[in-house]
């Protein structure tokens, strides 16, 4: 007859998962499967990003969780600004051809 395995000290246990999965969405953590929907990016993209790129996360155990200012964070390092003297460059180039044509 087998009996039931005790949980040791340290070892997960699927309630202690519940627990941690319920507290850590209650404080707006998302995994990086949801937190890649909400980036508006693809998963394997955000976890190369969490693993080799350093991008802002945190660990619960090996879990990875994103925090709303993680995400933030991730918005602000992959933004790209505008040039303005590139900008303007492209506006002078179409107004010269839009009186050249007229």
């Amino acid at each position: 007859m087998s009996t039931p395995s005790t949980p040791t000290i340290g070892s997960p246990t699927d309630e202690t998962a519940a627990d941690t999965d319920t507290m850590m969405r209650r404080d707006g953590y998302l995994p990086p499967d949801e937190a890649a929907i909400d980036l508006g990016c693809g998963k394997r993209w955000l976890l190369d990003g969490l693993n080799k790129h350093g991008f802002p996360h945190t660990r619960m155990g090996r879990a990875k969780w994103l925090s709303p200012e993680d995400r933030a964070e991730i918005r602000k390092l992959c933004r790209i600004p505008a040039e303005p003297a590139k900008i303007s460059r492209l506006r002078r180039a179409t107004r010269k051809q839009t009186r050249a044509a007229a």
